[in-house]
């Protein structure tokens, strides 16, 4: 679960690999949001598309990640849960918090309109 770069500044793509629910896979999360943020990274979007199992760890680590991404001026995003995930998210209310996006296109509009309203 390696991030990968894209060309929106702040921007990274974080890809989550379908077997991240098996052992260590929350850890793996945590040091991948960790290690984004300390490259700069300020929007986080994760890449869930083939996420097959979604474990109270994992939502653990990404509830942790998305607190330490808000502490450190910065934000973590989704790109196309599954229906299981979805369901997950909005029986736990972190729907709420987390955007949820079909697109990364849609990804970088939502952080480029975010940027036109911070104050200079």
């Amino acid at each position: 679960m390696e991030p990968h770069k894209t060309d929106a500044g702040e921007l990274v793509v974080i890809e989550v690999a379908p077997q991240a629910n098996a052992n260590g896979a929350p850890s793996v999360l945590r040091d991948s949001l960790r290690t984004a943020l300390d490259q700069g990274y300020r929007c986080l979007l994760l890449n869930v598309t083939d996420l097959s199992h979604v474990d109270s760890l994992w939502l653990g680590a990404l509830v942790q990640g998305y607190v330490s991404a808000i502490r450190r001026g910065g934000i973590v995003k989704l790109l196309r849960p599954p229906r299981r995930l979805r369901e997950l998210l909005r029986v736990t209310k972190l729907d709420t918090v987390l955007e949820v996006f079909e697109s990364e296109e849609a990804a970088r509009a939502s952080l480029q309109a975010a940027d036109h309203k911070r104050p200079a």
